[in-house]
């Protein structure tokens, strides 16, 4: 009978610690998603800001950050490494004051995910170690004014190629046309976001935006040639 007992509690504490870890393996796995929403939502208001006042995304602190969101609904949960209602900035820093992640070296699982989630925008083999704990930039990419304006500069291009091309060289103008989508289209710097991931679908909504500012442009009419080729490839857009 001892036995049994022994062995009915044994089971029970084994039950005890195997639901706590596969709670806490659960736990890690959502704060591991959580850190990638973080990146996301931080990143994109980094570069909402960069737009606005003509600065580099990494140079904008999280002071800045927090000053420009909205009052009320504690809005500074999206600079925290968790949700918990008892969390602070000072108890909780995912952000810190110079607007970088920071997480812990031993944050395994965290580590990856946010790896995972900058392995296309960002060498995370760079990352700072200081302490025990790894410092990432967010929204480390280039200037956006300068981003536009290369994107403008490429409009151009394509419209000074549409002309020789179609103009002047006589060429078929729909597959002229969709050669210079495909040759002038600076996916690089287009960096609006068009609510996918899927590579196809980004690929083809980025050419889509370019046609978009090659007929904004045209449509202003700024001189003969522009007039003449947006009438030749109006059936285009």
């Amino acid at each position: 009978m001892l036995g049994n007992i022994w062995l009915t509690s044994a089971l029970i504490v084994t039950a005890i610690f195997s639901a706590s870890a596969v709670y806490k393996s659960y736990s890690d796995i959502q704060e591991a998603k959580q850190i990638q929403e973080h990146y996301q939502i931080v990143s994109d208001i980094k570069a909402l800001l960069a737009k606005q006042y003509n600065k580099n995304p990494q140079d904008i602190t999280r002071d800045e950050i927090i000053a420009n969101l909205p009052t009320g609904g504690n809005w500074e949960k999206i600079l925290l490494l968790d949700r918990n209602d008892s969390s602070t900035i000072n108890t909780k820093e995912l952000i810190n004051s110079k607007g970088q992640i920071e997480i812990s070296k031993d944050e395994r699982l965290k580590l990856l995910a946010l790896k995972a989630k900058l392995k296309d925008t960002l060498n995370t083999s760079s990352a700072t170690l200081t302490g025990d704990k790894y410092t990432f930039e967010v929204g480390f990419n280039k200037n956006l004014k300068q981003k536009d304006e290369e994107v403008d500069r490429s409009v151009s291009l394509a419209i000074n190629y549409l002309a020789n091309e179609i103009l002047y060289q006589g060429k078929a103008v729909d597959t002229t046309f969709d050669d210079t989508i495909l040759k002038f289209t600076p996916y690089n710097n287009i960096y609006q976001d068009f609510g996918t991931t899927i590579e196809t679908e980004l690929k083809l909504a980025k050419e889509n935006y370019f046609k978009e500012k090659i007929k904004e442009k045209l449509i202003l009419n700024n001189d003969a040639m522009e007039a003449k080729l947006y009438y030749k490839i109006k059936d285009e857009f």
